[in-house]
């Protein structure tokens, strides 16, 4: 979270860019704004506290005309534009409080006070895309109250800071808590205005940490991809490896034997090939054993470990294709919230980070040689990248996942690394790994063929799914390779010799 005050128009450029380019993919979001804003022709903007004055000094100086409404598009902040920004970047909940709807009089108008009377004063409600909500300090075409009694904030910050971090509370019904005693403080006056489409029965800001249970999930899992036996037909797959779950709820499948990948909708019975490598070939639009697969939200672009071509390729469509990085024994992908690119190297066993378009990568765990040292790797598969730059490791044949701060020299062993083996402190064969936001870890236990889940401190992991040997029903695994969830929190797990990819769905409680 980040506070800033007084803010100039290119400052306030600069921080909306900053906090667009640090949001990932179902990300919950919050913007706040405090201050002066205008509306003309149907856009609302914010007064940045330059109030146009250095602006003024740019505009001719043998046509003294005064500032007028069309001056906002070049020097206000346009809040449609950050509602775009924020929202092609895919955040889960996308929350906009802004206390901005008093009056702020254009030069021209300096002696203006009071409730609006015209198109440049009223607020009007803007469209929310789905998964959004803004709230307004008043209702459209009013104005709200500035503060009263020395008091810095108005009516409606005042009542939003009193509720604002009220665990476990849905922010829908905050906010009619803080409209409820706006409207008791100011007589009616001032009414605050939400605009809401959010997805989801219950949304909170804040919650009880005695009160956070661990997710369950049905120990049946549903097959969403495959699972018609081996073979190339858009109804089957041939050894799955990597998988990716956009916002959308598409899932994107390396489906490494049939060197493709594979997209399938939900709820579909067949699949669609987005790359198809036909045969283990390097041309530019052919795959050879993909390994994993991720999409880059930011530009809509597909970014595949090409394995056996030695290549991070970068895929928009079949006629714009890029190698990103060749030569390298690449496994496993990751992206940071500042857009670098994280690679393992099956062979040197590293992990690299790289900036894209960068020819060098620059190292940020293991690289001394395959050893069992905690600045060592042995065969690196899938790797995580949480907020902090932290990356986890699955460190295949030490049988341990490892945790590497940014900048550290050594990693940390945060489960399994008590040798081979199927008990609880003990993992065989990790491969894919995701961690949630309060760092509890979900590995594959490959060769074990379970799912364990692997909380921050903890000796050992617990059973979440799998566990029941090795098999093809519904409740059992067969060397699977990795492991995502999507938006409601429902498990992915690529079954790779069982050839399908099954979801299963997370229990309410």
């Amino acid at each position: 979270m980040k506070t800033k005050l007084n803010l100039t128009f290119d400052e306030i450029r600069r921080i909306v860019t900053d906090f667009t380019r640090r949001i990932k993919r179902n990300d919950m979001t919050l913007f706040y704004f405090a201050g002066h804003g205008n509306q003309w022709e149907d856009q609302i903007y914010l007064i940045p506290i330059d109030d146009f004055k250095e602006n003024v000094s740019e505009r001719s100086t043998t046509i003294q005309s005064p500032l007028n409404g069309s001056d906002l598009s070049k020097y206000a902040i346009n809040v449609q534009n950050i509602l775009n920004e924020i929202d092609d970047c895919h955040p889960f909940v996308n929350l906009i409080f802004l206390d901005c709807c008093r009056t702020h009089p254009l030069p021209q108008s300096s002696g203006y006070r009071g409730k609006a009377s015209n198109h440049l004063y009223e607020f009007k409600p803007i469209p929310v895309t789905v998964g959004s909500l803004i709230a307004f300090a008043c209702a459209p075409g009013t104005t709200a109250d500035e503060g009263k009694n020395g008091n810095k904030y108005g009516l409606f910050t005042k009542h939003l800071l009193n509720h604002l971090d009220t665990p476990n509370e849905d922010i829908e019904r905050l906010l009619r808590r803080v409209r409820n005693d706006v409207m008791n403080e100011s007589n009616d006056q001032q009414i605050p205005h939400v605009t809401s489409v959010l997805r989801h029965d219950f949304v909170c800001l804040f919650e009880r940490k005695q009160e956070s249970k661990l997710n369950k999930w049905k120990q049946h899992g549903k097959t969403v991809a495959g699972g018609n036996g081996q073979g190339r037909q858009l109804n089957q797959l041939c050894c799955p490896h990597g998988i990716f779950i956009d916002c959308n709820q598409n899932l994107f499948i390396a489906d490494w034997w049939n060197n493709r990948i594979v997209q399938w909708k939900v709820e579909e019975s067949r699949g669609k090939i987005v790359v198809d490598g036909h045969e283990q070939r390097d041309g530019l639009d052919q795959l050879n054993q993909p390994t994993d697969v991720m999409m880059d939200e930011r530009n809509h672009s597909l970014i595949i470990a090409d394995g056996g071509n030695r290549r991070v390729i970068r895929w928009w469509n079949d006629d714009q294709v890029e190698i990103l990085i060749d030569n390298i024994s690449c496994y496993g992908l990751a992206m940071d919230k500042d857009g670098y690119l994280y690679i393992s190297d099956w062979e040197k066993n590293e992990v690299r980070k790289w900036k894209i378009g960068d020819r060098e990568g620059k190292l940020v765990a293991g690289g001394h040689d395959k050893g069992n040292r905690t600045d060592q790797l042995e065969d690196p598969t899938y790797i995580f990248v949480d907020d902090e730059q932290s990356i986890y490791i699955s460190d295949y044949h030490n049988h341990r996942v490892i945790k590497w701060r940014k900048d550290a020299k050594e990693g940390t062993v945060v489960a399994g690394g008590n040798g081979k083996g199927k008990n609880l402190n003990q993992l065989n064969c990790p491969t894919g790994i995701i961690v949630d936001k309060f760092g509890r870890i979900y590995v594959v236990d490959c060769d074990n063929y379970r799912i364990i889940r692997w909380c921050d401190g903890k000796k050992e992991g617990e059973v979440i799914v799998g566990g029941n040997g090795r098999g093809k029903e519904s409740n059992q695994m067969n060397c699977s390779s990795s492991l995502s969830y999507d938006i409601e929190g429902n498990l992915y797990v690529a079954n790779s010799d069982n050839h399908r990819v099954q979801r299963f769905n997370l229990i309410c409680n």
